[in-house]
């Protein structure tokens, strides 16, 4: 397969981006560079960079983003990447060491345009899970399911990353989703790796999925973009996740009760009902033991 460039934006994270690349460093499979493109102009970050040089058997090197943002990132590193193929790695994640080598087999029996691995997320004290894409989505389902997409567990062709125009700057949550329905919508192929490759680390810092405002505001932009293909259980989980996190941030008791009636009725009676009685049941049990 020939040579795979990987991606790694970063935000003034010099600590975690030091472990992404170590990552990268400890890959069966070595790439043929790495591109850390950097939205903040940050000294740590640069160091970071030279001091992980001098430990590499390829070249590793830094790129601004003046623009600011992930997607930006994303794209201005696939434009500076010289490999045939393109890996991201978000600066808070991590790859198991046969992560390249896994994709590019792949790649190669299948003859696809995209490979992804499956993604093991760390979430606070909670068992960590395997998230795997489902292998035969198409442009009329992808809406349908929640899929496990990241910026961080895929390989796709130069060609394909450039067709579709990379990623959206104007979708700011979920656009590695948007990504994948326009990977799709333009019928290239992909296949799926169904094994722990990526790791999706929980950290204190801020990320694209911390509950905020902004976050609830790219998610109903998500929804107006794309509803008419969602299913029913897709559009319900997004419309509650975004009614949710506007209520946590709710000013005033009167705005919270009308938060907490949209989410009941996004939520469905049956839904509301199950939610409402499942703590009960559980103190009751509780009680009892």
């Amino acid at each position: 397969m020939p040579g795979i460039s990987v991606v790694i934006p970063t935000h003034l994270r010099p600590a975690l981006l030091q472990e992404a690349i170590d990552s990268v460093l400890a890959q069966t499979l070595p790439p043929s560079e790495i591109v850390v493109v950097d939205d903040a102009d940050d000294r740590d970050t640069k160091d970071v960079v030279a001091r992980s040089s001098q430990a590499a058997s390829f070249a590793i090197r830094h790129v601004a983003n003046a623009a600011g943002g992930v997607c930006h990132s994303r794209n201005i590193g696939a434009s500076a990447a010289t490999g045939a193929w393109v890996a991201m790695l978000d600066d808070d994640d991590t790859w198991a060491p046969s992560f390249l080598k896994d994709l590019s087999d792949r790649l190669d029996a299948s003859g696809a345009d995209m490979a992804i691995g499956g993604l093991v997320r760390y979430e606070g004290q909670l068992e960590p899970t395997l998230r795997l894409q489902p292998d035969n989505l198409t442009s009329q389902t992808v809406l349908k399911q929640n899929g496990s997409l990241t910026g961080s567990n895929f390989i796709i062709s130069r060609t394909a990353y450039d067709e579709i125009g990379g990623f959206d700057p104007t979708v700011p949550v979920f656009n590695d989703w948007d990504f994948f329905v326009r990977f799709l919508d333009a019928g290239f192929k992909y296949c799926v790796v169904a094994g722990p490759l990526a790791h999706w680390r929980d950290h204190s810092g801020p990320r694209i999925a911390t509950p905020s405002l902004k976050r609830a505001t790219g998610i109903q932009a998500f929804i107006d973009r794309y509803s008419p293909r969602m299913s029913r259980q897709v559009y319900r989980d997004l419309r509650t996740t975004a009614l949710g996190v506007r209520r946590q941030h709710a000013k005033g008791l009167l705005q919270k009760l009308i938060l907490s009636a949209k989410l009941a009725a996004a939520h469905g009676a049956r839904n509301t009902i199950t939610r409402a009685v499942k703590p009960l049941v559980r103190r009751v049990g509780a009680a009892g033991k």
